[in-house]
């Protein structure tokens, strides 16, 4: 499918006006499948030689085979999430925003799994477990899945870094990246400026770069060696990170099970330490106050007895 061609691509190989017309039809997939070469190169503001240089460099003979991939892709999608969308109408009243909330969120998984390039996947898996230091940077809302991705890499003994927002901390956390290194940046549209620098200031000293992101011709992807997208639309004024989520716990789990028996040690020590610092609440501590008064009562009235 073309999002998997285009998830294999290096972006940075692509001109300017190329990268401009994919992003386009990557958000406009509904409409590409009804347009001429003609018709996109006046949406887009290119000429249409771009339209089919971009076809060609992505492995098409040319736009109509590439208009034809888009086609099938739509295809699959549409049967896919009209099956979705019928089985939320029919178990849910239409004027309910949980379950109007929740069918975009079933739409965004499903779209994401679907877009998914499972080489990207490896190779980032593959990055985490070679990396000597890892950063993590999601600034603003996508700061939430940040800090998920960094507790947890830090549970399985990762050197893990959360970069953390405020004047000039970003750059005092990657100021010395390397090589060795990887720095993973998460960010969607529009995009926090700080954190597409980031990635690039982190390319620039040679360090591995991956990107969570919404699409993979986004401003992180440019430069990133492996680039993981999520769905991330609501209609509401806020972004979704569920499917960005799923991508966080997908590769904190494929982490883990690298070396079962070292991640069960890992997580028994913790497990003790937890347990000793009482970092959790007990059995005893969930049990509210008064059930337990009452409890304790008639047990000693029994034992009086």
């Amino acid at each position: 499918m073309l999002l998997t061609v285009l998830q294999g691509e290096r972006l940075s190989l692509l001109s300017h006006a190329q990268r401009k017309l994919a992003r386009y039809i990557v958000d406009h997939y509904e409409e590409a499948i009804f347009h001429t070469a003609r018709d996109l190169s006046e949406k887009v503001g290119v000429s249409e030689a771009t339209v089919v240089r971009l076809a060609q460099r992505l492995g098409y003979s040319g736009y109509p085979a590439m208009q034809k991939a888009i086609r099938e892709d739509m295809h699959n999608r549409l049967s896919t999430v009209t099956r979705l969308e019928k089985s939320i109408r029919n178990a849910r009243p239409d004027d309910s925003i949980p379950a109007k909330v929740m069918q975009q969120e079933i739409q965004n998984l499903t779209l994401t799994l679907s877009d998914i390039s499972l080489d990207a996947f490896d190779q980032a898996v593959d990055s985490l477990l070679k990396a000597r230091r890892i950063f993590v940077i999601g600034l603003r809302g996508a700061h939430a899945p940040a800090i998920t991705l960094d507790l947890y890499l830090r549970y399985l003994n990762r050197n893990s870094h959360l970069v953390t927002p405020g004047f000039g901390d970003v750059w005092d956390s990657i100021h010395d990246v390397g090589a060795d290194d990887l720095v993973i940046g998460i960010s969607f549209l529009r995009y926090s400026r700080e954190t597409v620098e980031a990635v690039e200031f982190a390319h620039g000293q040679g360090a591995h770069v991956g990107v969570i992101t919404d699409s993979v011709v986004s401003p992180l992807a440019a430069c990133a060696d492996w680039v993981l997208t999520a769905r991330c639309r609501l209609d509401s004024f806020i972004e979704s990170f569920t499917a960005a989520m799923g991508i966080v716990n997908a590769l904190l789990t494929a982490v883990s099970v690298q070396d079962p028996e070292e991640t069960v040690k890992i997580l028994k020590e913790r497990e003790a330490l937890w347990k000793s610092r009482e970092i959790y609440l007990s059995d005893h501590d969930r049990i509210p106050a008064t059930k337990r008064s009452v409890g304790s009562t008639k047990q000693d009235q029994g034992t009086e007895a």
